[in-house]
């Protein structure tokens, strides 16, 4: 009972976790640019407006938008942000790296794509492989599973799901 004969601490792993805040998410010339008020997010375009000239490159103010996202329970304020005196506007949603994030944190518009090009890639298949007699039954199965199921699924690690995904998901399995 005191630990002198299974002394079960010596298998508890020291903590190495860190909290990190992303500041800024680049990737080539894509850059989301997090903020956690309207305030923060003025003062990184300012930082943005006078930086990137000394670096050779602008903002393109056209394709640059703002997404809000509101908490749960909490509605959407105007933001009035802009880049090189221009206003930016506001968008429910955008394509970004192969996701789409949106005003609800949700992953509804990701499953949506996947499942639209789940479709296509089975339409694709179904006159060569899926309607074809000659075929069998386990090499179609087998390809359902290797070419439409992943890329309906693909990604899905980072989706929020809800039952009504969940049920969409489902119902194009069926």
């Amino acid at each position: 009972m005191d630990g002198g004969l299974f002394n079960l601490t010596r298998f508890c792993a020291k903590s190495k976790t860190s909290i990190i805040t992303a500041h800024k998410l680049q990737f080539a010339d894509d850059n989301a640019t997090p903020a956690q008020t309207i305030d923060d997010l003025r003062r990184i375009a300012a930082v943005c407006n006078v930086s990137y000239p000394h670096f050779g490159m602008e903002a393109n103010s056209d394709k640059t938008k703002v997404l809000n996202q509101p908490s749960p329970g909490q509605t959407s304020s105007r933001t009035n942000v802009g880049i090189n005196e221009e206003h930016l506007g506001e968008v429910d949603y955008f394509p970004y790296l192969g996701s789409i994030p949106s005003k609800t944190p949700t992953g509804a518009k990701d499953i949506e794509k996947h499942v639209k090009a789940a479709h296509c890639v089975y339409g694709r298949l179904s006159h060569r492989v899926f309607n074809n007699p000659a075929i069998s039954i386990r090499t179609k199965i087998m390809v359902f599973r290797a070419v439409v199921l992943s890329t309906l699924l693909y990604a899905c690690e980072t989706w929020t799901l809800y039952r009504r995904d969940i049920k969409r998901i489902e119902s194009f399995q069926q």
